[in-house]
């Protein structure tokens, strides 16, 4: 099965609002994809939640135990350095590595869209990934 890891604002965004971030969210949940993530995504996930988008914090902690359950779960150790000075996107690198996964969807034109590929990880926007998905 196709193994993607999601950044933590694909989460958002797909929880917060429509389209195609809203969409990949469905379809994990769905499982027609295998998803990759981390502690770290997911206190990221959490705490944005609560904090950005004043999210009960039993209700965000729900949410990201459901995301757990239909995840394989990683720990990166912080051995990816490729952001300098950005050591939450170094860990969603990592998790993505970690994982084997194909694919890192992802919303961060500043850091990670740029890079392309990581590895061998495609990284790429929401709407990027629902296109290949379709074909």
């Amino acid at each position: 099965m196709l193994k993607v890891c999601l950044d933590t604002n694909v989460w958002i965004s797909g929880i917060a609002f429509s389209g195609a971030p809203s969409e990949i969210v469905n379809l994990a949940f769905a499982r027609k994809f295998q998803v990759v993530t981390s502690n770290a995504i997911l206190d990221e996930l959490r705490r944005n939640l609560v904090g950005k988008f004043d999210v009960h914090p039993k209700k965000a902690l729900s949410l990201c135990f459901r995301i757990a359950q239909i995840a394989d779960v990683y720990e990166p150790t912080g051995t990816v350095h490729l952001i300098p000075n950005n050591r939450g996107d170094n860990l969603v690198l990592e998790t993505a590595w970690l994982g084997k996964a194909k694919y890192l969807i992802t919303g961060d034109r500043e850091h990670l869209l740029p890079l392309k590929m990581f590895k061998h990880i495609k990284i790429v926007e929401p709407s990027a990934f629902l296109v290949r998905l379709k074909n």
